[in-house]
């Protein structure tokens, strides 16, 4: 029966992994997300978590970025506390294009890190790792100003258009594994959680991550 469940979990996670990409980074099925959560942490109990998707580096480049996307505070942990770093690992080790958007997108985090400090991300001081995270930020929302008022792309994101995109796909996929593990089930108060038939994602926590996704 233990041998099932493992091959229907690993069935879940293939089949959410190939769903992101197909799917776009703005959807995710919440309920599944929490099946790769336990098997990460299924691993992590068992004698520690092995990389399966990522480098050493990207690893820590990801663990760094979601930190800063969601750091710890009197509400929770960060989002390295609630395994966003495996959950991600774990998603990129079943898709490969997934996998494609992570090295690319982290390459470029690093080469324009050196362009601006001549050091990779992670080594950066955090004042200058914020920095750059800001100037995404912004040329996010100039972005979408400017596709409102039909500018045109050229005059919004510029050469931090790579990074942006990739940004998109971090950003939002914390937020995800966050909100659903046990951490971030915690920090919005959920009473869920109890033996039940079936389940469904409450739209309430659907539109809390929504909104927190918009006020980063």
């Amino acid at each position: 029966m233990d041998q099932v469940s493992q091959v229907s979990r690993r069935q879940v996670l293939k089949q959410l992994a190939l769903a992101i990409t197909a799917a776009g980074s703005g959807a995710f099925n919440l309920e599944a997300a929490r099946v790769v959560h336990a098997l990460a942490g299924e691993e992590r109990q068992a004698g520690g978590y092995a990389l399966k998707g990522l480098t050493q580096h990207e690893f820590a480049t990801v663990s760094r970025l979601a930190e800063l996307i969601v750091p710890a505070d009197e509400g929770g942990g960060s989002g390295v506390d609630a395994g966003a770093p495996e959950f991600i690992d774990l998603l990129c080790s079943q898709n490969d294009e997934l996998a494609d958007i992570y090295r690319g997108g982290l390459a470029w985090i690093d080469a324009t890190m050196r362009r601006r400090d001549g050091t990779r991300f992670v080594d950066a001081p955090a004042a200058r790792q914020t920095a750059l995270l800001d100037a995404l930020v912004s040329a996010e929302r100039a972005e979408r100003a400017g596709r409102s008022e039909r500018a045109g792309r050229a005059q919004t994101a510029g050469d931090l258009g790579p990074g942006v995109a990739f940004f998109n796909w971090i950003r939002r996929m914390t937020v995800d594994a966050y909100y659903t593990s046990p951490i971030g089930i915690a920090d919005v108060r959920y009473q869920g959680n109890a033996v039940l038939t079936g389940f469904e994602v409450p739209p309430e926590a659907v539109d809390f991550i929504n909104r927190r996704i918009e006020e980063m």
